[in-house]
């Protein structure tokens, strides 16, 4: 797995999240006031002790808790950008061409191994719509409850669906979140507080070279080191809300799909960077562990 082997040994190092964000890799019960668990990713977390393989190499692996998956997803971005703040000028462009490549590609196919209460996960993605809010922050910058209103905000003026099989994407402008050790993170909550109509979200704030979310060796095949740097986030979390969007699927000691091989991005190729062109676009993704053939897929 290429980069996996040196990435584990650079995790040895890492430091753990305060306590409100690190109590475990997974929850066993949602935080007070919260209708899920919030999962946050990043090189910066430590989610459990290492499992040692009879081949000597780290063993995490995930294991299925009974919940289901999105076998098909509907995706929605949404933009909190308040004048005067600062997103880089292709940033939004960049990250909806992401979403929208994203359906019928090789690292949206690995997911297809996994399968859940519901049925199994299917290469398919459609990027529906996007939105701007220029609305200003609440004082001392966005909570995930801010988050959570704006999501629904955005549901309610523009009449867009809920439900296990959508996926919310919404990002802040630079320095608007200080994110604490992390790169970004993903939940759900109950839209009015009605359990069948859950809300799976993730966040990605603006946090370029902080907390090392930046791409490796400052690669950005699309010669925008902010968005390249998020859309490594934006797929992380997809994954990962595919395969455990309610947080009752596929995680293990290891954390969910994305955490596992969080350093592995294999070997760049051609003049940009990239390790992966969907439709012709370039783009440099993290892998993400396949159960069923038990290592970080698509082989980047």
């Amino acid at each position: 797995m290429k980069s996996f082997v040196a990435g584990i040994i650079a995790a040895c190092i890492l430091v753990s999240l305060p306590t409100h964000a690190s109590a475990g890799f997974k929850p066993q019960r949602a935080e007070v006031g919260r209708d899920y668990p919030i999962h946050y990713d990043g090189p910066l977390i430590r989610y459990g002790p290492l499992f040692i393989s009879p081949n000597g190499l780290p063993d995490f692996g995930v294991a299925f808790h009974g919940g289901p998956v999105q076998t098909t997803t509907a995706t929605y971005s949404i933009y909190w950008q308040p004048a005067g703040t600062y997103m880089s000028p292709r940033y939004k462009k960049l990250i909806n061409r992401f979403l929208k490549d994203v359906g019928g590609s090789p690292i949206y196919g690995m997911a297809t191994t996994y399968s859940g209460s519901n049925g199994q996960v299917q290469n398919l993605s459609t990027f529906v719509a996007s939105i701007v809010d220029t609305t200003p922050y609440p004082a001392g910058g966005p909570t995930d409850a801010d988050l959570q209103t704006e999501i629904s905000k955005a549901i309610a003026s523009n009449g867009w669906p809920t439900g296990v099989g959508i996926q919310y994407h919404i990002f802040t402008a630079k320095n608007a979140v200080r994110a604490p050790g992390y790169c970004a993170y993903h939940s759900a909550y109950n839209y009015n507080h009605n359990n069948r109509k859950p809300v799976v979200y993730e966040f990605t704030p603006y946090v370029g070279f902080e907390n090392g979310c930046n791409p490796p060796y400052g690669i950005t095949p699309n010669n925008d080191v902010d968005a390249d740097g998020s859309i490594i986030s934006v797929s992380h979390e997809q994954m990962e809300m595919v395969t455990d969007p309610l947080l009752n699927a596929w995680y293990g000691v290891g954390g969910e799909i994305g955490d596992i091989c969080i350093f592995s991005f294999g070997v760049p190729y051609g003049q940009t960077g990239a390790n992966m062109v969907i439709h012709g676009d370039p783009y440099f993704l993290q892998e993400d562990f396949s159960q069923a053939l038990d290592g970080c897929q698509p082989n980047l």
